[in-house]
């Protein structure tokens, strides 16, 4: 495999763990801190939870996970912008990597 679809191959295991990673925290949040939250909820209902939710909890081990989510955005951002890789060409190109393995 060349080195270019494999650097676009590890960032999207990278995104895929980061979105792995974030559901975690909110399993863990919505547990603990966040249970409350959770009566307002029925069975079915659907929110579309951002980091931003979880970034002010008190709990120490979703504070570390908040952090290692950011470090992940942080390395993403920096791998695919230091080899010029665009949003379009990471997927578009995971797709063929796909195809092929």
């Amino acid at each position: 495999m060349d080195y270019r679809p494999q650097i676009i191959k590890s960032l999207r295991t990278l995104f895929v763990s980061r979105e792995h990673l974030f559901t975690d925290v909110l399993n863990i949040a919505t547990a603990g801190e966040m249970r409350h939250i959770m009566d307002a909820f029925e069975e079915g209902d659907v929110y579309d939870f951002q980091l931003s939710h979880v970034e002010g909890l008190k709990d120490p081990n979703v504070k570390k996970l908040v952090f290692l989510i950011h470090q992940m955005d942080r390395v993403l951002e920096e791998v695919q912008t230091s080899n010029h890789i665009s949003d379009t060409e990471l997927y578009e190109i995971e797709r063929d990597i796909d195809r092929r393995n």
